[in-house]
C-alpha cells in the first residue's frame, strides 16, 4: 500500500476542523486554534496535508517545519512546543508503514534533517523499524468522572484533600480569568518560582499570550487564578482541554503565598470544572511528587526522533546541552536580582 501527503489548497485549509473531526486520533493539539498558537509563538510555519491511498483520503497530517543553524527540521509536534501529540489524524486502522514511508519522501523532498513525531496510535515496533528513536514522557492522568466529582475525589491523597479544605476556610478563592493581562500576571509568578529553582522560564511572554489569544475566544482554555483571602492573586494556572480532555499547561504561584496551598487548590478546581462540563480526562503533562497526589496512573507516551544525517544528530545534542545551561545562567541571574520573599 502507498500513501502520499498532497497538501491542503485554500478551500481545504478553511475547513480544517471539520475535516479533521470524527477520526480516532484527533486531539486538541491538532485543531486550528492550536496550530495557530504554534505557529505565532514558534515562529514557524504549519503545513496541513491530506493523506491519500490512490485517491482515497485516509486522514490528514500536520507539521510545523523551520531551520536551525544548517539543518531544516520538521516537528509535529516539537518538545519545545507544550504540545502532547500531534501527528497522524487517522483512524485505527490505517496503514502505519505505508505512512512512515510517506513521511520519508516528505522529508527528502523537503530537504529535512531531522524530525520529531508523537501521537498515541504510533506502534513502538514499526516506529523502531523505520528508524526512529524514542524518548518517554511521562505524565499522570487522571479519569475524572463526568458530572460526579465523589469518586474523583477520593482518589486524591489525603494531604492534598487536606490542603484544599485548609485553603477554602482560610478565604482563599478560585476565579476564571477573563483579561488577557493575567497572563502577565502567571509569567512573573512563574518567574519567581522557577528562580528559586537556578532556572528561568524556557520562553518568554509572547508565548501564553499566543494561547490565550488563539484559544480563549474558542472556548478552549481554562485560565485560573487563587486569590488569597484579602483579594490577591496567588497563583496562575493555564489549561488548555477539548470536549474530552483538560490539560496542565503551565503555572505560577507566588512564594509569599504558599502558605495556603494554592497550587492543590488550584490544580483540584480545574479537575471540578472538567468533571462539571462532562470531561473524562485530566492530563497534568508531566511527573513528579505533586502531580502524583491527584490519584492518576503514571503513563508513557512516548516522542519519536528521526535523522536524515549525523550531523543532524550531532547539531541536535549541543543545541540540547546549550539551551539547558542558558535557562539554568538565566535563572541564577534572575535570583540573584530578586530575592524570594520570606514566608510567612
Amino acid at each position: 500500500m502507498r500513501y502520499e501527503l498532497e497538501p491542503l489548497n485554500k478551500e481545504e485549509l478553511a475547513t480544517w476542523d471539520e475535516r479533521i473531526a470524527g477520526y480516532e486520533s484527533t486531539q486538541l493539539f491538532h485543531r486550528q486554534a492550536w496550530l495557530d498558537h504554534i505557529g505565532e509563538s514558534r515562529g514557524v510555519k504549519i503545513h496541513q496535508w491530506a493523506i491519500r491511498e490512490s485517491g482515497r483520503t485516509v486522514g490528514y497530517f500536520c507539521a510545523g517545519i523551520f531551520t536551525k543553524g544548517p539543518f531544516r527540521i520538521l516537528g509535529s509536534p516539537m518538545k519545545g512546543w507544550a504540545s502532547n501529540c500531534m501527528g497522524p489524524v487517522v483512524n485505527s486502522d490505517y496503514d502505519q508503514d505505508a505512512f512512515l514511508r510517506a513521511i520519508d519522501e516528505l522529508a527528502t523532498s523537503q530537504g529535512i534533517a531531522t524530525l520529531e513525531i508523537e501521537n498515541p496510535l504510533l506502534r513502538d515496533e514499526q516506529m523502531s523499524a523505520h528508524g526512529y528513536d524514542s524518548v518517554a514522557e511521562p505524565t499522570y492522568v487522571v479519569k475524572l468522572t463526568p458530572y460526579d466529582e465523589a469518586p474523583v475525589w477520593e482518589l486524591v491523597n489525603p494531604k492534598a484533600r487536606q490542603n484544599v479544605r485548609k485553603a477554602r476556610r482560610a478565604g482563599c478563592t478560585v476565579v476564571e480569568a477573563s483579561d488577557p493581562g493575567m497572563v502577565e500576571e502567571f509569567y512573573d509568578e512563574f518567574v519567581e518560582v522557577l528562580a528559586r529553582k537556578g532556572l528561568f522560564p524556557p520562553y518568554g511572554r509572547g508565548v501564553p499570550r499566543s494561547l490565550f489569544k488563539c484559544l480563549y475566544p474558542k472556548g478552549l482554555l481554562l485560565p485560573l487564578q487563587v486569590k488569597d483571602p484579602v483579594g490577591q492573586v496567588i497563583a496562575t494556572c493555564l489549561f488548555p482541554h477539548d470536549d474530552k480532555t483538560i490539560y496542565y499547561w503551565c503555572g505560577g504561584s507566588r512564594l509569599s503565598g504558599w502558605k495556603y496551598s494554592p497550587n492543590d487548590l488550584i490544580h483540584w478546581s480545574a479537575m471540578e470544572w472538567g468533571i462539571k462540563h462532562g470531561l473524562t480526562v485530566y492530563n497534568m503533562c508531566g511527573y513528579g511528587n505533586f502531580k502524583s497526589k491527584f490519584g492518576g496512573p503514571l503513563e508513557e507516551p512516548r516522542r519519536w526522533q528521526k535523522y536524515y544525517s549525523t550531523m543532524a544528530r550531532w547539531g541536535r545534542a549541543a543545541y540540547a546541552r546549550y539551551h539547558s545551561t542558558r535557562i539554568k545562567v538565566r535563572g541564577n541571574w534572575e535570583r540573584l536580582k530578586h530575592p524570594p520573599r520570606e514566608t510567612a
